[in-house]
């Protein structure tokens, strides 16, 4: 059975939303990388799916996700630069030290991650 990205986004809301015995900090970066890989994943999957993408699994399959929906029209377009901010909230989230701004950028990643669902969903 294929794994349903899409449950991450989920996972992420719950982290934002949730008062579990734990760091809150450790939730709201854990939700930013949840939510990114939602939306990527998903992408990625439709890519293979739905159009024929060929995305290679290795560390490169992120900017090729990115680059085959770059060329998809206008809501690829968008879709494109929302995995971008997502990557880049997602390697703050789990990189830096310090994020000053860490609930404002878990909703931001969790809402870009909704638009990246609703896009796709275009396509």
């Amino acid at each position: 059975m294929t794994f349903d990205w899409r449950g991450y986004l989920t996972l992420a809301e719950t982290l934002v939303s949730s008062e579990l015995p734990v760091d809150s900090d450790a939730c709201l970066r854990t939700a930013m990388s949840r939510a990114y890989y939602a939306a990527f994943a998903t992408a990625r999957q439709q890519s293979r799916e739905r159009h024929g993408g060929v995305i290679r699994q290795s560390a490169a399959e992120h900017g090729e996700v990115a680059t085959f929906y770059a060329k998809r029209g206008e809501a690829g377009g968008a879709i494109t630069a929302h995995l971008t901010r997502l990557r880049f909230l997602r390697n703050r989230a789990d990189y830096d030290d310090d994020i000053d701004d860490s609930e404002a950028s878990a909703a931001e990643a969790i809402a870009r991650a909704h638009q990246v669902l609703e896009l796709l969903a275009t396509l």
